[in-house]
């Protein structure tokens, strides 16, 4: 054996080692997108099985024993019918990744793809009884016959077909599926071409090898991402949960945390902030009231209005809030909505008298929200204001209670809901 046929033996055991290995990882711990997760399982595997065939073929041509002969053919077949496996599975991958994303099933696709397949697969077999494709010399060597193209020819098909399949769909993949696709598709069939002019030099199971790891490389990434995603949906379930909790003990202003976390979202979006940032406030909203957890009942849903003690009782409720949401060490901003929300911007607010733009941005927001949906709202000893005792009002105060910009923001939101469906 040669020096080059050694060297390829050896890098198609460390190439099965690896994608065996990997399988096993992805087994244990196939806890994500299942639909996804088996057919890697399947390319791991099959190009494993297609590396320790080729591994032998290399290392037992032109051995004269029986068993040599024997292993020789069926590593070769091995090998030719693996390849086909995995542009199964390749297939079977793309097209569940453009189904989940929101795409078509891809059913033309699929009938072609399983035909050529079939048509590969049958060809294949017969070729050997036939001598159709390759044989074998008296010295145990491969070498390939003058119909070998027909077989290319049908690879390439369905590379061509996956590949067309692929751009036909390529909106409904993510910027990096369509590097990663793009690779596992043109790679293997280049290499297949160099292959016809230089045989003996295995690149197509090298490149397959990279090209499916990426894969599970992304789809372990996915898996954090989910994680990620999981996280914030519980978070903002459990936010969600305590504005109910917190309108709850307040009669007099059902859903207002709701309303509030509404108007602050309209908005920052007109601000022209980050979603991250918009999803915060809404977080942040939807807790600014969390303080009155705090507060004594008989004081939270007093019929009337309140005596001074019982304001100055009242207006504890921000500081309170910030000791509450203080405890969730892991999102420390999520306090700035319920500490500095009746902050005026004219620095008469509470608690802190903060003057203009060092109240935080989230909380002159928050704040103007918070007085909207009051004013928009029945309380106890008046009913709601109509839009243009509100407009009014919002105009009196900009400058003084409400930040300038956000009140002129607010002023626009007004003058667009017509049918005044922005209240209680």
């Amino acid at each position: 054996m040669t020096d080059l046929a050694s060297f390829q033996a050896i890098s198609e055991f460390w190439s099965a080692a690896l994608c065996f290995i990997t399988a096993i990882i992805l087994l244990a711990t196939m806890r994500f997108d299942k639909k996804r997760a088996w057919p890697i399982l399947g390319m791991l595997i099959t190009n494993a099985t297609l590396n320790v065939a080729e591994a032998l073929a290399y290392l037992f041509r032109g051995g004269e024993s029986q068993a040599a002969f024997v292993i020789v053919r069926v590593a070769n077949l091995t090998v030719f019918l693996h390849n086909l496996f995995l542009f199964f599975f390749v297939f079977h991958f793309i097209a569940t990744v453009i189904k989940e994303n929101g795409g078509p099933n891809c059913r033309s696709e699929r009938i072609i793809v399983y035909f050529l397949l079939a048509a590969s697969i049958v060809l294949l077999i017969l070729s050997r009884p036939f001598r159709f494709y390759y044989d074998f010399d008296a010295t145990n060597h491969y070498f390939r016959l003058d119909n070998y193209w027909v077989m290319i020819a049908l690879n390439e098909s369905i590379a061509l077909v996956i590949i067309f399949m692929t751009l036909r769909n390529w909106k409904y993949l993510h910027f990096l599926e369509r590097i990663e696709f793009l690779m596992l598709e043109l790679l293997p069939i280049g290499a297949m071409v160099v292959q016809l002019f230089f045989y003996g030099i295995s690149l197509t199971t090298l490149v397959n090898t990279i090209s499916i790891l990426m894969i599970f490389m992304t789809y372990e990434f996915g898996y954090t991402d989910h994680v990620v995603k999981r996280e914030r949906i519980f978070l903002n379930q459990m936010i969600a949960s305590f504005a109910t909790a917190i309108d709850a003990r307040d009669i007099y202003t059902g859903g207002h945390s709701t309303r509030v976390a509404k108007y602050s979202k309209m908005i920052a979006e007109r601000l022209g902030l980050s979603k991250e940032q918009i999803e915060e406030i809404e977080q942040m909203a939807l807790l600014h009231d969390i303080g009155k957890l705090a507060i004594p009942d008989a004081i939270l849903n007093k019929a009337g209005r309140l005596t001074p003690e019982e304001y100055e009782v009242i207006k504890t409720h921000p500081s309170k809030g910030k000791e509450i949401l203080d405890k969730i060490i892991e999102r420390p901003r999520l306090a700035i909505g319920a500490k500095w929300h009746h902050e005026r911007f004219d620095g008469k607010g509470y608690p802190d008298g903060l003057l203009a733009n060092n109240i935080p941005l989230e909380a002159r927001i928050i704040g103007m929200a918070d007085a909207y949906d009051a004013m928009s709202s029945n309380r106890s000893y008046r009913a709601l204001l109509t839009q243009a005792q509100i407009r009014a009002e919002i105009e009196r105060n900009s400058g003084t209670q409400f930040d300038p910009t956000i009140a002129r923001i607010m002023l626009s939101i007004i003058d667009e809901d017509k049918d005044y469906k922005l209240h209680e």
